[in-house]
């Protein structure tokens, strides 16, 4: 899909005061940003750089980032080694927190057996109907320090617009 100059400079406005209110400490900016770098949206895919973001959001203690940066360590994503127990300890807090998300996530892990679940269809049906129950996530939860929970140094990424989108306004 070819997206024309002026919605161009809309999503790179957008992404850019995304940046400023991350800066300034929002942590849903914070959300926002991680996952358009984690991810490749619009901006040059820098996961270890959406990782960053997260982190900056968890130490807020703000629940989607939880089972953003969950994600990333169950599969391993961002230069990030796989850490599986981490990973789901961040899921189970976002899912008790009230994310959807993970809840369908745990929901799932219970109704086949995985990352460190046993099959268990009550535990399945109870984290299934929370996610479908549409009730409303908490914004704010536990705060984690997750750099120094795994002893990892991350370093703020430059955001930049993907190259053809950049080029694109450049004509």
């Amino acid at each position: 899909m070819k997206l024309s100059r002026e919605k161009i400079a809309e999503k790179a406005e957008e992404i850019f005061f995304q940046q400023s209110l991350a800066e300034d400490g929002d942590p849903e900016a914070q959300n926002i940003l991680g996952a358009k770098l984690a991810s490749g949206n619009f901006v040059e895919k820098d996961e270890f750089g959406g990782l960053y973001w997260y982190c900056q959001a968890l130490k807020k203690g703000y629940v989607n980032a939880k089972w953003n940066a969950g994600s990333m360590f169950l599969k391993g994503d961002g230069g990030v080694p796989k850490n599986t127990e981490l990973a789901m300890m961040l899921i189970e807090e976002a899912a008790e927190e009230g994310d959807n998300g993970a809840s369908h996530f745990l929901s799932i892990c219970y109704a086949k057996g995985g990352y460190g679940k046993e099959v268990d269809i009550e535990s399945s049906n109870f984290w299934r109907e929370k996610a479908s129950s549409g009730c409303e996530s908490q914004e704010y939860g536990k705060q984690i320090d997750l750099e120094s929970l795994i002893d990892i140094k991350l370093v703020k990424p430059a955001v930049k617009l993907k190259s053809e989108l950049a080029e694109a306004l450049k004509e």
